[in-house]
């Protein structure tokens, strides 16, 4: 295929996920108006918080298993059933022990007065549960199975949806712990029918941890990079709910919640992109930037237009959320560029991993972390909501320019035609 194309099947794995996040986004969005509007704005802070502390402590209890099923699953198909073996008893073992120290420092990280009830639940629902139905669609992703990957994508919140609706429509009283109950139940069933589809697919996985042997610092890199990056993306919720309280996290997470759902097309066109990235790494530069170029323009095209558009909007978050989201609404209009700005340090960042310079990302991505806190930590209690924006702001352009000049001191380097495709194993 030439590089500056992109090939039927390409195509076809886009249209898939774009399927798919057509579907997924009005989903999430209902999912997320039956949300605020049955909790109410502190209950939904304080799911908002402790969901955010979660997913920052996720991708360490896998210790990059998704990335690195895709990663060889990609390159090496016969080995895709001992990666998702490995990627889900480190998943078990690594749920135990950063589930456990989770649940200890919970009464210093979730906001005052959160039960252990709640944060346990949602431990479950996502270290276990969403932890198989994200391994399994890496196996579909890996084998450029997209349309497989898009149902998976799909039933998740979809199933979310249809336990949250049954729970307001029953004479059970509504509440955070209730709420929780479900989302572990949805996950159950999510989880167990993806995993159930990946090994029909590949074939029964191959339990341990052998895989891993002599790529320890290679999946740590993977999985400090996806951590730091859910990091990025979640801190501020975090430490709003702590330091604000959980009206704030919940004014704060509504306006986020809908941006994250304006993200989703971008995510399914990168998603599509990441297991050709490995391939197309392997030619040097003269095979990955056209392919890059290709996928960045409509990327970029969209996300423009949805910033517009979530600017231009932003006043429908009242009727549709009510008025105690009224504060929202500048929030959002503030927020929204977070759409772009994603796009612009995503591509980058997939390239550098794609180019075996994981290390370089992730160091980028810590510095920019920890700036991150500082600007928080400042800021919040400052200004509260506003100081979580302007910090986000801050952070994600920051990230987006030094993922860049990384990429071009890449491109000035000697190549001989070639990536310098070293993996980064222990």
């Amino acid at each position: 295929m030439p590089p500056h194309r992109l090939d039927r099947g390409f195509a076809r794995n886009v249209g898939a996920l774009l399927i798919g996040q057509v579907l997924r986004v009005p989903i999430t969005a209902v999912y997320f108006v039956v949300a605020t509007r049955a909790l109410g704005v502190e209950s939904f802070g304080r799911l908002t918080a402790v969901a955010a502390l979660i997913m920052i402590a996720a991708p360490f209890s896998a210790l990059g298993s998704g990335a690195l099923i895709v990663k060889y699953g990609a390159t090496d198909p016969g080995t895709t059933r001992h990666w998702l073996g490995a990627g889900l008893t480190m998943s078990l073992l690594g749920s135990v022990l950063v589930g456990a120290l989770l649940l200890l420092l919970s009464p210093f990280l979730v906001p005052v007065g959160t039960g252990l009830a709640v944060v346990a639940g949602l431990l479950l629902a996502e270290f276990v549960f969403a932890r198989a139905a994200d391994l399994s669609s890496s196996v579909f992703v890996a084998r450029e199975e997209m349309h497989v990957t898009a149902f998976c994508q799909v039933l998740v919140p979809a199933l979310r949806l249809l336990t949250a609706v049954a729970l307001v429509l029953s004479p059970t009283p509504v509440g955070l712990g209730t709420w929780v109950l479900a989302l572990v139940v949805s996950s159950a069933v999510s989880g167990v029918v993806c995993l159930v589809l990946a090994v029909r697919a590949v074939g029964r996985p191959v339990l341990g941890l052998a895989p891993f042997r002599g790529r320890w610092r290679e999946a740590a890199l993977f999985s400090v990079g996806i951590g730091i990056q859910a990091a990025h993306n979640d801190v501020d919720k975090v430490m709003l709910g702590r330091i604000d309280g959980p009206v704030g996290a919940g004014l704060y997470g509504a306006a986020y919640r809908v941006v994250d759902t304006a993200w989703l097309p971008v995510r399914a066109t990168l998603g599509a992109a990441w297991p050709r990235i490995f391939r197309h790494a392997r030619g040097g530069p003269v095979e990955m930037l056209p392919f890059v170029r290709a996928v960045a323009g409509p990327a970029l095209l969209y996300s423009t237009v949805v910033v517009a558009a979530m600017v231009g909007g932003a006043a429908l978050l009242v009727p549709l959320l009510g008025e105690s989201y009224a504060e929202s609404v500048p929030l959002l209009r503030v927020l929204a560029v977070v759409v772009l700005l994603r796009c612009l340090h995503y591509l980058p960042a997939d390239v550098l991993t794609g180019i075996g310079w994981q290390g370089v990302r992730t160091t980028i991505q810590v510095v920019v972390l920890a700036g991150n806190v500082l600007l928080n930590l400042w800021l919040i209690p400052r200004y509260g909501v506003w100081g979580a924006a302007w910090a986000t702001l801050a952070s994600e352009a920051a990230l987006a320019v030094a993922l860049w000049v990384a990429l071009v001191v890449w491109l000035r380097r000697p190549h001989g035609g070639r990536a310098p495709m070293v993996q980064e194993t222990g």
